[in-house]
């Protein structure tokens, strides 16, 4: 059974380093995960647990006070598929609703980059209810073209 917890601690850091190194497909460069681990540390953190052991997280930054986004967000590879990403931005919903929010976003790899595993995870929002917004190339490059996409709480 998968437990959801808040995490206010430097666990953040350490969860965080340890699922994203697991996910090469869409965190394969070091010093993207470093950044990740460090920026997390001022972020809202949920965790999804199975007997004892994280196998998921959803970090949200505050924007403004309308607008979060979702800083970074994994879920080791087993687990894909099994509503447990669902789960954790239920959680965040929940919070961000409870404290005025009116808004989340996500960044993530824009449809002009035909790349598999972000076709699953844009389709994992949009099933969750987010919109694509608009693909901006000047955030991480032409060959990552962003696409930033919004959900209204």
């Amino acid at each position: 059974m998968i437990k959801i917890s808040e995490i206010t601690s430097a666990d953040k850091q350490i969860i965080t380093a340890d699922i994203l190194k697991k996910l090469t497909q869409w965190f394969g460069i070091d010093s993207a995960i470093n950044d990740y681990v460090s920026g997390v540390k001022e972020t809202v953190f949920f965790a999804a647990y199975e007997d004892e052991k994280p196998v998921g997280f959803i970090s949200i930054k505050s924007n403004n006070e309308y607008t979060a986004e979702i800083y970074v967000m994994g879920i080791e590879k087993p687990y894909h598929r099994k509503g447990i990403g669902t789960i954790l931005i239920e959680k965040a919903q929940l919070f961000l609703k409870n404290n005025g929010y009116r808004f989340l976003m996500v960044k993530t790899l824009g449809e002009s980059c035909d790349y598999e595993c972000y076709a699953r995870t844009r389709m994992f929002y949009k099933k969750c209810g987010f919109f694509p917004l608009q693909e901006i190339k000047e955030i991480w490059g032409e060959e990552n073209p962003c696409l930033i996409m919004i959900k209204v709480l």
